[in-house]
């Protein structure tokens, strides 16, 4: 990587880490990690790769088309890590930061097939370890070492000399072990000190992945499927498997429109306990139908209209789960669980709907850090506030102490409910949703060193 890549790129990256270290340890995920990630993105988009022997002649060849979807996965991953200063829940803002660094790896590898995308999605964690000597090295290009070594050696050896003698001499006397207490700052930490330095070493290492993935992106040799199904036993096994569902489909339409009692008469159990039973089962089936399109498109030859038949009824298995889902939200609630359950039905019938529309495994890819960032976008804990509010006004039963434990997103929507403590952030933590609470009357600190009283509930 050194002889490649640029001087300017490698201390660019250094200065982030730097700064990152001496702004971020202690601050709530917020402004200082969204600007942080720009600035590596930014300098890992504006590295050129090193251009190729061309192998066909350049006076017939027509010129290289830009790749759209470059574009495409840097605006994902911007968007992404735009979430820290938008929503305070760390089960929101964690999984899109991870979800953003996938994209940001994508965008500088690049890819068309499967092979390719994986390997460029992947790249990015398998080159964090060697991000550091990678950034440092390219950085330090240039740069002679003999002064800094033995400028080394001589605070080592003034170190070793001072430790020597300033006991003795502050033992001998009183005034002078005086004076050098009062110079010596008080309130230095070590563990902050390293705490600091492993901040520092970690987004030195992000960046360093991040211009090697963008130099020298993974090679992922194409990889033609050794045994395929002919098109009549490709046909019986989805044909089989198309008639299961259209049969459970059929079913369900009773079930779903047939009431309360239609439930109770057929099962003998409550909406809710039929409703909770079956969840987890449509999820895995939906699930493993997704694996099976997969492997039907890469080993067998099914017919297209199966294919399509398939999608399409494992869509109406999504939206009974959906609709069993809501039953029991309707009898105990609304959770996090439970609108993570919520987003994963969608997400899954996002990705069979792209099935169904193209064959693209880009368009496939997409789905999934877009899913992330509509979930975030969707504010989950006022959302599930909001929920929580209407079915108490409908059916005057409300967990209160469950309330309690969502966070400053939904403070503004529980404020004549539940008080919300919300601290104050510095600049590095500055956060949109918790700024929005601050404003609303469920903030209470106390004094000037920002804790925050225990909740209280005011209904």
């Amino acid at each position: 990587m050194g002889a490649v890549t640029p001087v300017w790129a490698g201390r660019a990256v250094v200065l982030v880490g730097v700064v990152a270290g001496a702004t971020l340890l202690g601050e709530a995920l917020g402004l200082g990690v969204v600007v942080v990630l720009f600035a590596l993105g930014a300098i890992s988009a504006r590295v050129r790769r090193p251009a190729t022997v061309p192998t066909t002649d350049l006076r017939e060849a027509e010129p290289p088309a830009q790749d759209r979807w470059v574009r495409v996965w840097w605006a994902l991953a911007g968007g992404l890590a735009l979430v820290p200063v938008l929503r305070a829940a760390p089960w929101v803002v964690v999984p899109a930061l991870f979800a953003s660094a996938a994209m940001a790896s994508l965008a500088v590898t690049g890819g068309r097939r499967w092979g390719q995308l994986s390997a460029g999605l992947a790249a990015l964690a398998a080159r964090v370890p060697l991000g550091p000597f990678l950034a440092t090295r390219a950085a330090t290009r240039g740069v002679s070492l003999r002064p800094a070594g033995a400028a080394a050696r001589g605070a080592a050896l003034a170190a070793a000399l001072l430790a020597l003698f300033v006991p003795l001499l502050m033992s001998a006397d009183a005034a002078f072990a005086q004076i050098l207490e009062n110079l010596v700052p008080t309130g230095w930490d070590g563990g902050e000190l390293i705490e600091r330095a492993l901040v520092l070493t970690l987004f030195v290492a992000l960046g360093g992945a991040l211009l090697h993935a963008r130099l020298r992106p993974p090679q992922a040799p194409p990889m033609p499927a050794t045994v395929r199904l002919g098109a009549v036993e490709s046909n019986m096994a989805v044909g089989a498997l198309v008639g299961l569902f259209a049969a459970f489909v059929a079913l369900q339409a009773a079930t779903l429109f047939g009431g309360d009692q239609h439930v109770l008469q057929t099962t003998g159990l409550t909406y809710a306990e039929y409703a909770r039973s079956g969840f987890a089962q449509l999820l895995t089936v939906a699930a493993l139908t997704f694996a099976v399109l997969g492997a039907a498109r890469r080993w067998a030859q099914p017919h297209r209209i199966l294919l399509a038949a398939l999608c399409l009824l494992t869509l109406v298995v999504l939206a009974s789960a959906l609709k069993r889902l809501g039953l029991y939200e309707e009898t105990y609630g609304f959770t996090r669980l439970r609108l993570a359950a919520h987003g994963a039905l969608l997400y899954l019938g996002a990705l069979f709907v792209v099935v169904l529309l193209t064959r693209s495994p880009r368009a496939l890819v997409a789905t999934t850090p877009a899913s992330v960032l509509l979930f975030a976008l969707a504010d989950p804990d006022r959302r599930i506030a909001d929920h929580n509010l209407d079915r108490y006004e409908r059916t005057g039963k409300i967990d209160v102490a469950y309330l309690r434990t969502l966070g400053a997103d939904a403070a503004p929507a529980l404020k004549n409910v539940v008080s919300v403590c919300v601290p104050d952030d510095g600049i590095a933590g500055f956060n949109l949703a918790r700024a929005a609470a601050r404003r609303t009357n469920t903030a209470h600190r106390t004094g000037a060193s920002g804790r925050c009283d225990p909740p209280r509930p005011t209904r």
